[in-house]
């Protein structure tokens, strides 16, 4: 691939970077979902506006995937990999150690301190799932429900590779990218209609239904990645058409980035309000009960994938090829700019959305106060500060060193 002759930056830039940002953003989503905001908890001149609070978990989830897909398409185009046997294996290898050392390391911890039954003979069947990523959130015994995504990551990356020999040939230009697009989403919409057909009522009032044949599998959040993966090949495509595009994109670029930040902010805000007004979430008479909705079942997946995949393009598209000459996050350069604080954030997310489950469900206890918003915060901000210092460890003593094992191709750009 014949890369942009674009002039490099010599001095590194001490920006906030773009997508630890919506790292941070979705992981923190998720966080705030796990820890149950209470319903009527927040009420002005008698409107009640707590569903500000209740973050929709599976949008995190979603931005996640989105992200994820770019990213394993990136490394591609890049030619951080070559589509050859070694090629391939070096990235199924350097996924292995990205993933691989801190899940085992916190389905270990959680094993022995947390979630103990699982270490019952009789619950070995279920053990097996999660050590083998194929845990989907419906086992019968208490687990860290969080983790079902991780098998779901894993399974797409098994693809990447396949994904990447079967589009990117026929995606060079603007319009076939358009239309796969398109075919994605209806395929996609498709595999739900034949699920919400034959689960419909189950789906309804058991929310196991809606975990196992929905919300988990690999097929039904296909387009979430896809539409991901297919923003590399969009960047390519223009790129053919620099001159014209950059005096078009150029001109508007605050203006889109600005629209992109606002799209984000709305699907979190309309998203919450149907959470709470349509879902009828956290309902103490709809305790464990299912997906309501249609517009859930079908509506803020693809909706999701394309504000995110908007987002993704608008920040990255003058980067694509220079994306780490952000410099490296420091304190200086915190101190430099607090927002890179954001940074770090997201260079723990990983361990943030393993721990912080857990961390709520033992402190829990602890917050007794009879003001259920009071309780809510108090619970929220010991999460998180319980789950970053744990995530902060991990990540020096797990996450680094086993990421320098990593191999990249010898001439690709890191």
């Amino acid at each position: 691939m014949k890369n942009l002759e674009i002039e490099k930056k010599t001095e590194p830039s001490n920006r906030v970077d773009a997508l630890l940002a919506l790292r941070s953003f979705a992981c923190l989503i998720v966080v705030i979902s796990h820890c149950n905001p209470p319903r009527n908890g927040i009420i002005y001149k008698q409107y009640d506006l707590s569903w500000l609070i209740f973050s929709h978990g599976g949008i995190g989830v979603w931005i996640f995937f989105c992200l994820s897909g770019y990213l394993m398409g990136k490394v591609f185009y890049t030619q951080r990999y070559t589509i050859n046997v070694p090629g391939v294996i070096n990235f199924w290898r350097n996924r292995i150690l990205r993933i691989f050392p801190l899940y085992y390391f916190a389905v270990l911890i959680l094993s022995v301190f947390v979630y103990s039954d699982i270490l019952k003979i009789e619950n070995w069947g279920y053990l097996l799932r999660i050590i083998t990523f194929t845990y989907n959130n419906s086992l019968p015994i208490n687990w860290n429900g969080a983790m079902w995504s991780l098998s779901t990551e894993l399974q797409f990356y098994l693809l990447v590779p396949f994904i990447y020999t079967c589009l990117s040939p026929v995606l060079k230009h603007t319009k076939n990218i358009l239309i796969t697009a398109i075919v994605i989403i209806i395929l996609i919409f498709i595999a739900r209609y034949i699920v919400w057909v034959g689960f419909r009522n189950q789906i309804n009032l058991d929310m196991q239904y809606a975990y196992r044949y929905w919300y988990t599998p690999l097929i039904t959040n296909l387009d979430c990645f896809l539409l991901g993966f297919l923003v590399n090949s969009l960047i390519i495509s223009q790129e053919k058409h620099l001159l014209y595009f950059n005096k078009l994109v150029s001109y508007h670029q605050t203006k889109l980035k600005v629209i992109s930040i606002f799209l984000l902010i709305i699907l979190y805000l309309v998203t919450a309000y149907h959470l709470y007004h349509q879902e009828l979430f956290l309902l103490p008479n709809r305790d464990g009960t299912g997906i309501r909705t249609a517009t859930s079942f079908f509506i803020w997946q693809p909706l999701t994938a394309l504000i995110t995949s908007f987002f993704i393009f608008v920040f990255e598209y003058d980067v694509y090829h220079y994306h780490n000459n952000n410099g490296n996050l420091s304190l200086a350069g915190i101190l430099k700019n607090p927002f890179k604080s954001i940074d770090f954030f997201g260079n723990v997310s990983y361990g943030v959305y393993l721990w912080h489950i857990p961390v709520f469900q033992k402190i829990s206890p602890i917050f007794t106060t009879q003001v259920p918003i009071e309780a809510f915060y108090a619970k929220l901000n010991a999460t998180l500060i319980i789950s970053i210092l744990l995530a902060t460890v991990t990540y020096y003593i797990i996450e680094v060193p086993f990421g320098k094992r990593k191999m990249y191709t010898v001439n690709a750009n890191k």
